[in-house]
């Protein structure tokens, strides 16, 4: 009987001392993190310091009161953080209303602030995955996006739908096709993305040519104060498509050749943006491809092709073959 109680007390007392154990960690975790806070915000008012005394001329008064947008900047945060600090703020009741006092760090855990700022100062978990994980959120700041909206808002938007007194991409196809008496494969804009960003001036292709074939009609937009001619090729199909030369509107990103002409040419390129450039790649169809579908009056005027320039054997591929077997493709979900 004697053993089994000094078992029964035993075994409450390892229960006992686990929790306490428990609790010590949690203590020690509330204060850590309580001590990084302090880090984090003192580092913040050196930073809105910093930018009032060097950064000054870089906001605009008409924007409100400078202060007040640099303060915006330095103490904002993501919504993630925020969470985590209500997480924190409520553990933190709660274990001051079972302890009935307040959980602090010592005063000499203190002097360990100023590593927290040398850890952020040298950015010690930066690495090159960090620019890709940047140019994967859709923020708008990136070089891709940038080419992306650029080349919608310039170029596009303007040519693709009717506007007043000028038809739309549509029309002019439709034009085309009474006047030369030819059918188009697609009534839209196709536009070549391949994986190298480089397009020749006239696209070389087995299957298809530009000799001796009219482009659209030019239409003439003011853009900046400049009457500004837009003007679309026409290529066709040099083999017959269900016993039809099919014709085709045809041209390359531009904004991928200049991105291919910038890694070219030392005094712009970087090594993050040869590093990256699939990444841009990627996210500059991507972000196009919404631009276009999500505004109702281009959301069916371009088509899109991203391909692989070259073949796995290492030959570069034929154009005119990729366009055809994306065209074929595009029939049959009926999007002709």
């Amino acid at each position: 009987m004697e053993e089994l109680q000094y078992d029964q007390c035993e075994s409450g007392n390892k229960l006992r001392r686990r929790c306490i154990m428990v609790a010590e960690y949690i203590d020690n975790c509330i204060r850590i993190f309580a001590l990084l806070l302090l880090a984090e915000l003192c580092l913040r008012i050196f930073r809105f310091g910093h930018e009032m005394l060097c950064y000054n001329n870089n906001y605009d008064l008409a924007d409100g009161p400078k202060w007040r947008q640099m303060a915006k900047r330095c103490f904002s945060t993501n919504i993630a953080t925020f969470i985590f600090v209500l997480l924190f703020v409520f553990g933190a009741l709660i274990r001051f209303a079972m302890s009935k006092e307040f959980v602090l760090p010592p005063l000499k855990w203190f002097t360990y602030i100023p590593i927290y700022w040398i850890i952020v100062g040298v950015s010690l978990s930066a690495s090159h995955l960090d620019y890709a994980n940047f140019l994967r959120q859709p923020h708008g700041l990136d070089y891709a996006e940038g080419m992306a909206s650029n080349y919608f808002h310039g170029y596009l938007k303007l040519i693709l739908p009717s506007h007043t007194g000028h038809p739309g991409l549509k029309e002019r196809i439709e034009l085309y096709e009474a006047r030369e008496h030819v059918q188009f494969a697609l009534k839209r804009l196709v536009i070549l993305i391949p994986n190298t960003m480089f397009i020749n001036s006239k696209i070389e292709s087995r299957i298809l040519t530009k000799d001796g074939v009219a482009p659209l009609e030019t239409i003439v937009k003011n853009r900046a104060g400049v009457a500004r001619p837009f003007k679309n090729d026409v290529y066709r199909f040099t083999k017959q498509i269900n016993g039809t030369y099919y014709y085709v509107a045809l041209e390359g990103a531009t904004p991928m050749l200049s991105f291919f002409e910038a890694m070219s040419y030392q005094p712009s390129t970087t090594w993050q943006m040869k590093e990256m450039k699939r990444e841009i790649l990627f996210k500059f169809y991507k972000h196009l491809k919404k631009l276009i579908k999500q505004w109702p009056p281009t959301e069916d005027e371009a088509e899109l092709v991203l391909y692989n320039a070259y073949q796995q054997n290492g030959r570069p591929q034929d154009v005119g073959e990729v366009l055809l077997s994306h065209i074929l493709n595009v029939w049959n979900e009926g999007r002709g």
